[in-house]
């Protein structure tokens, strides 16, 4: 069982042969930098100082570089460990109180947010805390150890509730399940929290928030956070989605910007449909017209960015070109699971 060492923090675990480095080190209680776990936003690269990995394909993963591979980067949620290895990377723990945990939870209530999403509430034990910071994560753990991960849209300062948006990504998967089958009362595990997306605090910059459907979610748990707590930093909000429909929070967020002067709401659809109230808000991309906004400097502010991969994966390049600091972007890319990204290949390429 190869071992894998963590530099600068000397700390080690094992690896079963053919499970993911990354894996292997949220099992050991390691919370190591992440955010997709799809091979795609290149949140987990870290450097390979010795040792042999593997990938499970032949090709490299798409959040890598020829020329990074060719320098001893690897994506550890894609990596196997061939031998032992040592890699440089760092932990990131967001608080002493936050502690991943295994928890049954139990759904309170499902409320339709559009046709294709749902708002999941989960009671957790009475006897159970779990304390996360707003924009992180929570695993559902299903059978045979799979796991599906969302954001948890809620903030801590909305008590001890949890709620994620589910977009429904199959018929027969689990979020199929959840839209046809899945009622109150279904008893669930959650895993959590989990990730490293959550709002800078300590930061004088105006801070972006760019949320691509469901991306919405944990960008509004860190609007609610902050409401809640009464912070009055410029913040301005960037939600792309294709209809009006999928803008299912747009009249509570208009309220808001209404009513908290530091705070800027853009909506940005993708397909407005010309229907008896025709869309006359901003059109295309959701990053392109934050570009359009901030101009050619992006060095003044923070960007919290999530959404899918294509979205997150089109900040990481243009908005680095435009002068922001690596260090003040922060992202979320929302992929399938990879049993449901083989199942979807597989239907493909029948």
């Amino acid at each position: 069982m190869p071992q894998v060492t963590i530099v600068p923090t000397g700390e080690s675990f094992a690896a079963d042969p053919g499970e993911p480095v990354l894996t292997a080190a949220l099992r050991a209680g390691l919370n190591l930098p992440h955010s997709c776990k799809g091979g795609h936003c290149a949140s987990c690269r870290a450097r390979l100082l010795s040792g042999t990995t593997s990938y499970p394909t032949r090709e490299l993963p798409a959040g890598i570089t020829a020329d990074e591979a060719a320098e001893r980067f690897v994506l550890l949620c894609q990596a196997q460990a061939v031998t032992d290895i040592t890699i440089e990377t760092r932990e990131m723990r967001p608080a002493r109180e936050v502690e991943v945990k295994s928890l049954p939870g139990r759904i309170d209530r499902m409320e339709r947010l559009a046709d294709d999403v749902m708002a999941v509430f989960i009671k957790l034990p009475a006897v159970e805390d779990l304390h996360y910071r707003a924009g992180q994560y929570i695993d559902f753990i299903l059978s045979g150890g799979r796991r599906r991960s969302f954001s948890l849209a809620s903030a801590p300062a909305d008590g001890r509730m949890l709620e994620v948006h589910v977009r429904r990504a199959s018929s027969s998967g689990f979020t199929g399940q959840l839209f046809d089958t899945m009622r109150a009362g279904n008893l669930l595990r959650v895993e959590g929290p989990l990730g490293q997306f959550w709002f800078r605090g300590d930061s004088p910059r105006h801070a972006i928030m760019i949320g691509g459907g469901t991306g919405y979610a944990p960008l509004r748990a860190m609007l609610r956070q902050l409401l809640a707590v009464g912070d009055r930093r410029p913040l301005t909000l960037y939600w792309g989605a294709r209809t009006t429909q999928d803008l299912y929070e747009h009249d509570w967020l208009v309220n808001v910007a209404a009513t908290r002067p530091a705070f800027a709401y853009r909506p940005v659809l993708s397909e407005p449909q010309a229907d008896d109230s025709p869309w006359a808000g901003r059109s295309g991309l959701v990053h392109e017209a934050v570009l359009a906004d901030l101009g050619a400097d992006l060095a003044p502010y923070d960007v919290y960015a999530s959404g899918p991969p294509a979205m997150v994966e089109a900040i990481r390049h243009t908005f680095v070109e435009r002068g922001l600091p690596r260090a003040q972007l922060f992202f979320d890319s929302f992929d399938f699971a990879p049993d449901t990204l083989a199942a979807m290949r597989k239907t493909d390429n029948p």
